[in-house]
């Protein structure tokens, strides 16, 4: 659909024009007419044209004034201008307005139709440009918020490589510096209108989440969010160059201003906890696991002044002690722990439905957990009669079974640390480090997965995969300077580097001279 104004004094012009149009135009159009310029420049903002055909020598405003003034207001209309031989010194002004075309009077119906299809092409060119960049944005943003999700729930649950943590941090277009974990445990039961639905809670969470990012960054640190847990995960991050100190940061008072201005705003009651600074992702799930300590004893503090009972707050330090107990492979713990956490259900004065769930993100959590330490990343333990129980009993038991299910399959990964896995790790390094390798194809060479790779090359070696990597490019590197006439480009590709500029700035910040100045001290060395 297109909408085309034609502005001409000239009623016999304009009828030519009009006839043309709907004669030979395939496209679907609407057409209005103005018969000076004061009447096109009105009728452009209640019509919004698509293109004016619009002459330029009419009584009052002429053409050019009109289109100018049109223009100021609407940057993307197509002007075509109707002009006559004599009247061509107009061309210039026309030029600097933007003008699409012009068609000189007389012209022949031909000419007159190549300029409107010509004009016409341009449009759909704009439009399918502009879709197409909005289909970008609106997947860009969608996949954003995908990632920020899985990246705070890595970050939190699973953990997460250094070389997947630059990754993220690069696609989220974030300098990081350091961060805190926080995490917001929304009451449910203290808004005004009864809660019954997972699309309410959700609503209630996206309003908190905006409150929550306001305030953090009205004192200059950004935030990233997970909303598809039960509570609100957060990391709250000082970029590189920010002055805020996230070490000398009042938590008690920003909790406190978080609750606040959500009950003002939303009328709910909130608990917040932050977690220790961490700059090191494998630091994160400690951070995590503090903010939860934390939560409990905020959610403690809380059930004091509010009188419930301290029974209908989930355990959070349970959750922590079974992730522990788990870790270490302690079926004493691990056991211990679960029996507290039956004492929890059965004296807890919540609906079982409400219990049930929090016992199914348990497993979520756990589940994960273990799956961080498994060589492939995966944990094979499913969730068992969990999901369907009707009862409490039927409930625990599957807990029990689960539990003893998952401290089997940590068993089972104990003495990995002691696995030839490592050793054909470096042999693989070794031979393709001039190929443009990955830690991630290199984790798949051993069959591991790419995090519990990364923790346990570290852990063998003393230095992380990149480090081995470098060391490895940069031995040859070396050896090349000091026996060949290649150049540093022609060296930067010889040993994986695509970028020669890349290259120089390794070499300089491992050997503290650059490759070209090393390569002339070994020759005044040899001389």
């Amino acid at each position: 659909m297109y909408k085309i104004l034609i502005v001409d004094d000239e009623q016999l012009e304009r009828n030519a024009l009009k006839v043309i149009i709907n004669k030979d135009i395939n496209s679907i159009v609407e057409i209005e007419e103005a018969v000076n310029g004061r009447e096109a420049i009105v009728k452009s903002r209640s019509f919004n044209p698509d293109i004016i055909f619009l002459d330029i020598k009419m009584p009052g405003i002429n053409g050019i004034d009109a289109a100018r003034t049109i223009r100021d207001s609407d940057s993307s209309v197509s002007i075509v201008f109707l002009t006559a031989y004599n009247q061509f010194e107009y061309a210039r002004e026309a030029i600097d307005i933007g003008v699409s075309n012009f068609i000189i009077k007389p012209s022949s119906d031909s000419h007159i139709l190549e300029v409107i299809n010509k004009v016409i092409t341009n449009i759909d060119n704009s439009r399918a440009e502009f879709i197409e960049k909005e289909d970008n944005e609106i997947r860009l943003n969608k996949a954003s918020g995908y990632l920020e999700n899985e990246f705070i729930y890595n970050l939190s649950v699973r953990g997460i490589s250094e070389e997947k943590f630059e990754s993220y941090l690069s696609f989220l277009e974030l300098d990081f510096f350091s961060a805190r974990a926080g995490i917001s445990k929304l009451n449910y039961s203290t808004y005004p209108v009864h809660i019954d639905s997972s699309y309410q809670k959700h609503v209630l969470r996206k309003k908190t989440v905006f409150i929550i990012q306001n305030i953090l960054t009205d004192i200059g640190l950004t935030t990233l969010f997970n909303m598809e847990l039960s509570n609100i995960y957060f990391l709250v991050i000082k970029l590189k160059g920010s002055s805020i100190n996230l070490d000398t940061l009042d938590i008690s008072r920003l909790s406190i201003a978080i609750s606040d201005e959500v009950k003002k705003t939303i009328n709910l009651e909130v608990i917040t906890s932050f977690g220790s600074i961490f700059k090191d992702p494998a630091e994160s799930i400690k951070s995590f696991s503090r903010a939860k300590n934390n939560l409990v004893g905020e959610a403690s503090l809380l059930s004091a002044v509010q009188q419930p009972s301290k029974a209908d707050i989930f355990p959070f330090n349970l959750e922590i002690e079974l992730e522990q107990g788990l870790l270490k492979g302690s079926r004493k713990e691990v056991l211990e722990t679960y029996q507290h956490l039956c004492n929890w259900f059965n004296n807890s004065l919540l609906k079982y439905e409400n219990k049930k769930r929090s016992i199914i993100e348990l497993t979520t959590v756990l589940r994960h957990a273990v799956a961080y330490q498994q060589p492939d990343g995966i944990c094979t333990v499913d969730d068992g009669d969990i999901n369907e129980a009707m009862s409490a009993e039927v409930l625990l038991s599957g807990l029990n079974i689960f539990l003893n299910n998952l401290l089997e399959q940590t068993a089972s990964v104990k003495n990995m640390e002691n696995s030839p896995a490592i050793k054909s790790a470096c042999r693989f390094i070794e031979d393709n480090f001039k190929q443009d390798i990955t830690l991630e194809e290199s984790a798949t060479h051993c069959r591991l997965s790419s995090f519990y790779f990364s923790k346990l090359f570290k852990k063998s070696m003393g230095i992380t995969f990149i480090d081995y990597l470098t060391n490895c490019r940069l031995r040859e590197a070396k050896r090349l300077l000091e026996s060949s006439n290649l150049s540093m480009k022609e060296i930067s590709y010889e040993i994986g580097y695509s970028d020669p500029n890349y290259f120089t700035r390794v070499f300089k910040r491992i050997e503290s001279i650059s490759p070209t100045t090393y390569r002339s001290n070994k020759m005044l060395r040899s001389q």
